[in-house]
């Protein structure tokens, strides 16, 4: 079993340096905006229903209504399993330490965790309507024409109500903002230049909101592939959140980190993205 002991950490005892820089990892982006259940004890799925669309016509006085519609629906299952990480820090790493290193290691373990939330959730983006091709530069009339698409589709329209969502690479966010605040923009009003400068993590264009990530995966072309989905597209059922326990061995002289979830997820309706 691996240990993290003294010698493995010794950059951390060194006395120049007075406190550790942790690499933080980017806390998960997807899970608010999707739709979330709790599961109960004794459950480890959900079963939800898609619903099919009725349709009105015009009726002619004295004329029976002959042809009902069926309103059958199917169901997508979401079943949950566990997710996690462990660590173990001897004594004698902690002691020779001048940073806590089991806070350091929790920090690090959860957000690899967060990590692992968002690239399970990121990878069901490949099941949505594509919108733009490889080595094409992402610009605010894609978010656009991709919300436009949500609401139009004839099929299946979003919701009227609900959160509308775009995900994208950190490096496609920087090209959103920098087509709307910088020189060449004189088409958008300042006040809507500056509160894209403002606020990096969260713009809007439209009535949808979009988030970055430096977890989206990124091809040997450099393309990345976010998305812009109603909240209702996908699900995460959730068995266990996450949760942080620790063990002492006291044989090892060391102490056990551990981090657990126990979650699923999927599209419910593929057409809502």
């Amino acid at each position: 079993m691996p240990l993290n002991r003294a010698t493995d950490i010794s950059g951390l005892a060194n006395n120049v340096i007075m406190a550790a820089v942790l690499t933080v990892r980017a806390a998960t982006v997807m899970r608010p905006l999707v739709r979330r259940f709790t599961l109960k004890k004794g459950q480890n799925q959900v079963d939800l229903p898609v619903l099919g669309q009725i349709t009105t016509a015009a009726l002619t006085d004295g004329v029976d209504l002959a042809n009902p519609q069926a309103f059958t629906p199917t169901t997508n299952t979401f079943t949950a399993s566990e997710a996690g990480s462990m660590a173990t820090i001897t004594d004698k790493a902690q002691r020779e330490s001048q940073d806590d290193v089991i806070a350091m290691l929790g920090e690090e373990q959860g957000g690899s965790l967060a990590q692992y939330y968002d690239t399970q959730l990121f990878a069901n983006f490949d099941t949505f309507t594509s919108i733009g091709a490889a080595g094409t530069e992402i610009t605010p009339k894609y978010v656009l024409a991709a919300r436009a698409l949500l609401s139009g589709n004839s099929t299946q329209p979003i919701p009227p109500t609900g959160k509308i969502s775009a995900v994208v690479h950190t490096f496609q966010g920087y090209e959103l903002q920098n087509s709307q605040t910088f020189p060449g923009t004189s088409n958008v009003p300042a006040q809507r230049q500056n509160a894209f400068a403002e606020r990096f993590l969260i713009s809007k264009i439209f009535d949808v909101d979009v988030y970055h990530s430096p977890n989206i995966s990124v091809d040997g072309s450099d393309d990345a592939k976010g998305a812009v989905f109603h909240e209702r597209c996908m699900v995460l059922v959730e068995e266990k959140r996450p949760d942080v326990e620790f063990e002492r061995d006291a044989s090892l002289r060391a102490t056990e980190s551990v981090i657990t979830a126990d979650f699923g997820h999927g599209i419910h309706e593929a057409e809502f993205g």
